[in-house]
C-alpha cells in the first residue's frame, strides 16, 4: 500500500522505512571508506600498501553509490503501488 505523504504521521513512518532499507550495506560502505581514509592518512606516501587503501576507498564508495541507486528504485516501486480506494 502506497503511503500518503501528505499525512505527517505516514510521511514520518515512510522516512523511517527508507532509513532501514539496505542499512547493512550502507554501514559496510561507510566502514570501508572510513577505514581506508584512516589507512591513507596513517601510511607512508611511498608505501606500496597505499594501493590497497585506495582499492578499499573505491569499493566503499561503490557500495554507497549502489545503496543510493537501490533506495531510489525502492522508493520508485513503492510510490508506483496502487492506493486503496477512498
Amino acid at each position: 500500500m502506497r503511503p500518503d505523504l501528505a499525512d505527517p504521521a505516514q510521511r514520518a513512518a515512510y522516512r523511517a522505512e527508507l532509513r532501514r532499507v539496505a542499512i547493512g550495506w550502507r554501514l559496510l560502505g561507510f566502514v570501508l571508506v572510513a577505514a581506508s581514509a584512516g589507512w591513507l592518512l596513517a601510511s607512508d606516501p611511498a608505501s606500496p600498501q597505499r594501493r590497497y587503501a585506495w582499492i578499499g576507498m573505491a569499493a566503499g564508495w561503490a557500495v554507497l553509490i549502489g545503496v543510493v541507486i537501490y533506495r531510489a528504485r525502492y522508493h520508485k516501486a513503492r510510490m508506483a503501488e496502487a492506493s486503496p480506494p477512498a
